[in-house]
Order: structure tokens, then C-alpha cells, then sequence
């Protein structure tokens, strides 16, 4: 295994292991990878990547990304409302930037409602990520 920085072109410079690489290029919706030489550079990108998964096709535009549900946190309230639907099973919450655990730490209620077990106070972010209906 080596140990590489991963430069993102913005503000943040993170380290992760990887094992030897060789050179290879990962294309997402959202980032590009350019790995070389033990150097994996990151790059914005709002690419749309259209792919098929056993034959049918992926729209990555509706993939939803880092969204701030609505109402903001306060300390009180717990049902939090995301802009779309999403597909059931499919929603991702973070708060302060880690994963809540689905059931444990927040319940999906409707197809654009969640439900926090505890109510986040006033300092607290959330964001979501989620699929689109």
C-alpha cells in the first residue's frame, strides 16, 4: 500500500492509502480523478454521465448532492423537508459532515421529509444527498 495526497483543486487537501497504482484516469458526475505516479489529483466537475446498469440507463441528474434541507435547525424541530422527492431508501443524511444512520439517527416520514431522533441544535448543518423520483 502506499499512502498518497489527494489534492482537491478548491481549499482541502486529504491523505488516503491506496494500493501500488498505476496510471488511470476515474471519471464521476461530480469529480475527476487523475491517478499517476502515486498522485491522485481532484477535479470539480458538473459533467452529467449518462450509463446503463444491466441494460438500463443511469441519468446521474438526478443525483442530488450536499442539499441543506429546510427548515434550518434550531434545537426544536426535528422533521427536516429536502427540495424532491427522493427514492425511498436512497436518502443520506449528514450532520456536521458524518453519515446519520438510517432508523438509528433519522427515519424517512414522506417521500421529502425526514425525521431526526434528536432535534440538531442551531450550530449543527445537515445536508443531503439523495436520488431523485
Amino acid at each position: 500500500m502506499s499512502v498518497v495526497k489527494v489534492t482537491k483543486t478548491s481549499r482541502e487537501v486529504k491523505t488516503l492509502t491506496i494500493p501500488k497504482v498505476v496510471d488511470t484516469n476515474i471519471d464521476t458526475a461530480q469529480t475527476r480523478f487523475i491517478v499517476s505516479q502515486n498522485v491522485v489529483n481532484v477535479e470539480a466537475s458538473q459533467k452529467v454521465v449518462n450509463t446503463k446498469i444491466r441494460g438500463k440507463e443511469l441519468d446521474t441528474s438526478k443525483f442530488i448532492y450536499h442539499e441543506t434541507p429546510t427548515p434550518a435547525t434550531d434545537g426544536v424541530q426535528k422533521v427536516f423537508t429536502v427540495a424532491n422527492s427522493y427514492v425511498s431508501g436512497l436518502l443520506e443524511v449528514f450532520m456536521d459532515g458524518l453519515l446519520q444512520i438510517k432508523d438509528t439517527d433519522y427515519t424517512e416520514t414522506t417521500s421529502t421529509t425526514f425525521t431526526m431522533t434528536n432535534a440538531p441544535d442551531s450550530d449543527e448543518i445537515l445536508h443531503t444527498n439523495y436520488i431523485k423520483q
